[in-house]
């Protein structure tokens, strides 16, 4: 294997540590589900994205399984879903559901990934 010369400003940015789960969840909530208009237009940008980077669309199912491990403010977790997934609930106002919800979006991004890897295009 040969050295690769990794530019200062890249490797700083490679070690940086990552921001607080719920930052990284709402980021994704706002680049990748709050203009589809479903599930299935979700499924594909996953898909688009894991086929460049896979790690980049596992670690927002990792945010997604981090920020639900612990207890949020109530409200927190139906705001994020309304407010910057732009998705409405059957109860906009269920942390419960939010959580749900966001649980099958972890899902869904690891279901996509490991059909990537099963069936590579």
């Amino acid at each position: 294997m040969t050295n690769v010369d990794i530019p200062e400003a890249l490797r700083a940015r490679m070690n940086r540590p990552r921001p607080p789960a719920i930052d990284e969840v709402r980021e994704f909530l706002l680049c990748h589900v709050a203009d589809v208009e479903d599930l299935e237009e979700l499924r594909v940008d996953i898909a688009r994205t894991a086929r460049l980077n896979k790690n980049t669309v596992l670690r927002d199912a990792d945010a997604i399984e981090t920020l639900l491990a612990s207890p949020q403010p109530p409200g927190t977790l139906s705001w994020m879903v309304a407010a910057h997934g732009n998705w409405v609930l059957d109860d906009e106002a269920s942390d419960a559901e939010a959580a749900e919800w966001l649980r099958g979006l972890a899902t869904l991004i690891r279901d996509v990934v490991r059909g990537l890897d099963e069936n590579p295009v």
